[in-house]
C-alpha cells in the first residue's frame, strides 16, 4: 500500500510541476486544455480503487431506501404494507 501511495504522490508532483510551467499557458492554451482533460481522466482512473467502493456503498443505501417506499397517487406506502 505504501508503494502505491508513494507512486501516486510522485505522479501528483509531476502533474503539478507540468501545470506550473508558464510556457504551457502563454503560447499553447489548447495543449494545456488537452493536458487538463488527460489529467482529470488519469486521476479518475488512478483513484478508482478509493472512490468506487464509496460510490457503490452510497448507491446501495439509496436503492435500499427507495425499495422500501412506493409512491401511489401522491401517497407514500411502505413496501411491506
Amino acid at each position: 500500500m505504501e508503494i502505491i501511495l508513494n507512486k501516486l504522490i510522485e505522479l501528483w508532483l509531476y502533474d503539478i510541476e507540468v501545470f506550473s510551467q508558464t510556457w504551457l499557458y502563454a503560447w499553447l492554451l489548447v495543449p494545456a486544455m488537452f493536458y487538463l482533460m488527460f489529467f482529470m481522466i488519469k486521476w479518475t482512473v488512478l483513484t478508482t480503487p478509493l472512490w468506487l467502493p464509496i460510490v457503490i456503498i452510497i448507491n446501495s443505501f439509496k436503492r435500499e431506501s427507495e425499495d422500501k417506499v412506493i409512491k401511489k397517487n401522491g401517497k407514500i406506502y411502505d413496501q411491506r404494507d
